[in-house]
């Protein structure tokens, strides 16, 4: 008998004001089996993270309408979702900052294809883990 089993990709959201290192990540996610969405826009991002079920968020800290800090205290507010940092900024009282305010990982760039993918691969699969482990409403 054939398993009707279906495999079902984590989805994640990748939020940067520049378009092109979205399209980047994009086409490294799915790549490796990721669904993937992108968003340019703070408003728009905060609209993504309530409608729907994520399993990573990847997060610029320098966004024009409201910054990364911003929008990890509002992520956070809504969501246990693990919020992965993707910063060109490396000071350690800016990454120390940022991991207090929700953040669960936090990256400088630039980064290696292989060293995200590793991050984004344990991060889903911590959240995936902790899911399992909650009690389900019935």
């Amino acid at each position: 008998m054939k398993s009707t089993y279906q495999k079902i990709n984590p989805t994640i959201l990748v939020i940067d004001d520049d378009p092109s290192t979205s399209a980047i990540f994009e086409r490294l996610l799915e790549s490796n089996d990721y669904n993937v969405l992108t968003s340019n826009s703070s408003k728009e991002s905060l609209g993504i993270v309530k409608r729907v079920m994520l399993d990573l968020i990847i997060l610029d800290l320098l966004m024009p309408e409201m910054d990364g800090w911003q929008m990890c205290k509002s992520i956070r507010e809504m969501t246990r979702t693990p919020i992965l940092i993707i910063s060109a900024i490396e000071s350690p009282e800016i990454i120390t900052k940022t991991l207090d305010l929700g953040a669960d990982d936090y990256l400088v760039k630039p980064i290696s294809s292989y060293t995200l993918l590793a991050h984004v691969n344990n991060l889903v699969r911590r959240h995936k883990t902790e899911e399992l482990a909650l009690p389900q409403n019935k």
